[in-house]
């Protein structure tokens, strides 16, 4: 009997996005990649994150496959930050 391929995935990497009122911009950091990066709006801030989190996987000896990579974002806010995106 043949056995089935079967694709594993890792879990996410989870990466904490927040505004910063005070400087008006975006941060984005994950702790187990060694990602802090930074950007004026929250979609150049994703877009930033995905160009440089499979390079940082790679370099950290975290895996050998960057197309593999799967990340979670996590927006933070408190009420008295909220803004709608």
């Amino acid at each position: 009997m043949r056995e089935a391929a079967v694709a594993h995935f890792s879990r996410p990497f989870d990466v904490n996005v927040r505004h910063d009122h005070e400087e008006n911009i975006w941060v984005a950091e994950c702790d187990a990649l060694g990602l802090v990066t930074e950007a004026a709006t929250y979609e150049e801030l994703i877009e930033r994150v995905w160009e440089i989190a499979p390079e940082l996987y790679e370099m950290n000896g975290l895996g050998s496959n960057p197309a593999r990579i799967r990340l979670s974002f996590n927006q933070e806010q408190s009420y008295s930050d909220r803004i709608a995106l």
